[in-house]
């Protein structure tokens, strides 16, 4: 589980530039919309990884008692 972590921290940012990019090319509001989706992605990726953290340390709280 712990494995995912680093892709996830590089797939969120990655998702949110190019969607972004990809809405700035369609309305011409070239860098916004990509600055927004990568804050986002980053955000996102942040929320998962510190989710995933909790769960393990929480499975690892249990097979220990």
């Amino acid at each position: 589980m712990l494995t995912t972590v680093p892709m996830i921290l590089a797939a969120a940012p990655l998702i949110g530039y190019f969607i972004g990019h990809w809405i700035d090319k369609k309305a011409g509001t070239d860098p916004w919309f990509m600055l927004v989706f990568l804050g986002l992605g980053l955000i996102a990726g942040a929320r998962e990884t510190i989710l995933i953290i909790k769960k393990a340390q929480d499975d690892d709280r249990d097979q220990s008692d």
